[in-house]
């Protein structure tokens, strides 16, 4: 695997969630996109068209049913065609609002039904069939950026306090490149994955992420 890591301060974060008057998912969607349109233009690789995410989201409190494990997810268009970073910011935020919506309107505990139904060996199985498709290569989305919701106090381990708590979250055939960000007090701690195949390295996207 491919791993590059970054750390921002989150009230800076906060101070543009607040003069744009959007929300901290929507400028941390911003900060992904800013920094992998930056990444792709420098190498002539940037599409016409704008990158999708895929975002799993908490769907806790929403449903009636038993478990811990309530999650859902929806697509939101990172409006990488946008050249300005706070037109930009603005599209992803009313478009993420659109997104919940549509996701909303299927159901929250969709994804958890469809998971029952699957056992450990048929998971397996369909994850074997779908590296024997076209699937690995046709994309249905670009990227997977989760936000988590961390400690918004500062955690300590056997006295010593911790000073970065960096996520990284999984890839899989047809979705080579997940941002995992984790809130832990003042601090945003970015984590970057990829398939060393698509990206060698990460460092420079990463390096992306102070400046956007």
């Amino acid at each position: 695997r491919s791993i590059a890591l970054v750390q921002l301060d989150l009230n800076d974060v906060k101070k543009v969630k607040n003069t744009c008057g959007v929300k901290v998912n929507d400028v941390v969607m911003a900060l992904c996109a800013g920094a992998l349109r930056g990444y792709l233009e420098e190498r002539d690789e940037l599409p016409a068209k704008p990158l999708i995410a895929v975002v799993p989201a908490s769907v806790h409190g929403e449903s009636t049913r038993p478990g811990r494990n309530q999650l859902s997810g929806m697509f939101s268009n990172l409006h990488t065609d946008i050249a300005d970073a706070v037109e930009r910011l603005q599209a992803i935020a009313a478009s993420n609002q659109r997104a919940k919506e549509h996701s909303g309107s299927l159901g929250p505990t969709l994804l958890v039904d469809l998971a029952q139904l699957l056992s450990r060996g048929m998971y397996g199985w369909l994850l074997g069939v779908m590296s024997r498709t076209p699937l690995t290569r046709t994309a249905i989305h670009n990227v997977v950026i989760s936000n988590v919701a961390g400690p918004p106090t500062t955690l300590y381990s056997c006295g010593a306090e911790v000073k970065a708590l960096y996520p990284l979250g999984p890839i899989f055939h047809g979705s080579g490149l997940n941002i995992t960000v984790m809130s832990v007090a003042d601090t945003l701690n970015v984590g970057i994955i990829s398939c060393p195949q698509l990206v060698d390295d990460l460092w420079d996207l990463a390096d992306r992420f102070d400046a956007e």
